[in-house]
């Protein structure tokens, strides 16, 4: 897949819709669509919305990105990732009919999930985003249930722009004439109006957030995510008019999101830790902001970090947000990703916010440089997120 069709990003719908019209749109034969776009919290959301309708014995087919460890975990089929066999089968035909035609990896990879869902039909089908709203592969779905924008933020500023009114009217691309919205908490209030004004321009009703108490159980970490656990009851309230609010509770505290604040369990990874470990994607200034609050509540002192990031993020802005809860920095390439910060540009970089920054050769390197007396937080990229859960040994099922 990534010697056929480079990761490059291409915002254009023809290809794709070109394509999916030589197996007549599976797309929009789905129940239920609920698509979400936005710049932090897609994920969790969707994660928790799926927990809450299965606790609910609804079925639910769910597309999602990146993968952390295998391909596969993109596209999940009522309770359970995608075989290899059933995908293989599917991207043998998808590329058959593509016929070399010009195509990207994510419009490939969203064709897959239009397949496969159409093949196994659910109740429900939630598609995330990968990246805006308007020209993301998985908007060239017509018949939509229900449509969600998560919070906005500056990220992908090359594609989507570096002012926060274009990059939501780029989120609010996903919304449709007299299908529903729900606009999670927003932290820019120029965000919040935008979304309001392009929802009002193609009358699209809103539907207000109903807010899951503080004092809920939840199965991710972090005080933000009881707003992506909010905006979640609040989609399901909406999917299902009798819901049930212990069945609310089960979903949610049931719900796990790999590679967000994960905590590894006492700490170890492969023998080489005995202290506090996290893992954690986050790659951008809001990212950055939860770190920050998540590490003053843990109020376990300094840490050390290990940082790796992909070039298009600005790592000076990032580290800077939670640089005063920091020992030591071990910065490294991130193995397999072309499109890495080096190690020493890293180093640079930090260095200037008064950090001697070690440079390490690979994340096992750093493991064993860290100091395994103070608490340590992998953290950059969901790339390096994924690449530590592997060397972990960690299964994602």
């Amino acid at each position: 897949m990534f010697d056929l069709h480079p990761k490059l990003i291409d915002f254009n719908l023809k290809r794709l819709k070109f394509l999916m019209d030589k197996f007549d749109n599976p797309q929009n034969t789905l129940n239920n669509v609920v698509h979400i776009a936005g710049t932090n919290g897609k994920g969790s959301t969707a994660t928790f919305l799926k927990e809450i309708l299965e606790a609910h014995d609804l079925s639910v087919n769910i597309y999602t990105s990146p993968h952390l460890i295998n391909f596969n975990e993109r596209i999940r089929i009522n309770k359970k990732i995608i075989s290899d066999k059933t995908l293989i089968n599917i991207l043998e035909e998808v590329e058959f009919k593509n016929n070399h035609n010009p195509i990207t990896f994510f419009e490939i990879t969203t064709a897959a999930a239009f397949i496969a869902f159409k093949q196994f039909p659910t109740d429900i089908n939630i598609f995330e985003t990968g990246l805006g709203g308007r020209l993301d592969a998985t908007n060239i779905i017509e018949n939509k249930k229900l449509t969600i924008i998560t919070k906005i933020g500056f990220d992908h500023e090359e594609f989507l722009g570096n002012n926060i009114k274009k990059i939501a009217k780029e989120k609010a691309g996903i919304l449709r004439k007299n299908v529903p919205v729900i606009i999670a908490k927003q932290s820019k209030d120029e965000a919040l109006k935008t979304l309001i004004d392009a929802a009002k321009e193609i009358k699209s009703k809103r539907i207000e957030v109903n807010k899951i108490s503080k004092k809920t159980k939840l199965g991710l970490v972090g005080d933000f995510q009881y707003e992506n656990a909010s905006t979640a009851f609040t989609a399901a309230k909406f999917l299902i008019p009798s819901i049930s609010m212990s069945k609310v509770r089960q979903g949610i505290a049931k719900t796990s999101w790999f590679g967000r604040i994960q905590k590894l369990n006492n700490g170890k990874i492969f023998n080489l830790r005995e202290n506090v470990t996290v893992i954690d994607g986050s790659h951008n200034q809001d990212g950055a902001i939860v770190l920050d609050q998540y590490l003053s509540k843990k109020s376990l002192g300094k840490w050390n970090i290990i940082i790796g990031m992909l070039k298009n993020r600005d790592v000076k802005d990032f580290v800077e947000i939670f640089k005063n809860h920091i020992s030591q920095i071990y910065a490294i390439t991130i193995p397999k990703s072309t499109n890495s910060h080096s190690a020493l540009d890293i180093k640079y970089k930090l260095d200037t916010l008064g950090f001697n920054t070690n440079v390490s050769n690979s994340l096992e390197d750093a493991l064993i440089k860290a100091d395994n007396k103070i608490p340590l937080l992998i953290t950059g990229s969901l790339y390096l997120a994924g690449h530590a859960l592997k060397f972990n040994e960690t299964t994602i099922d």
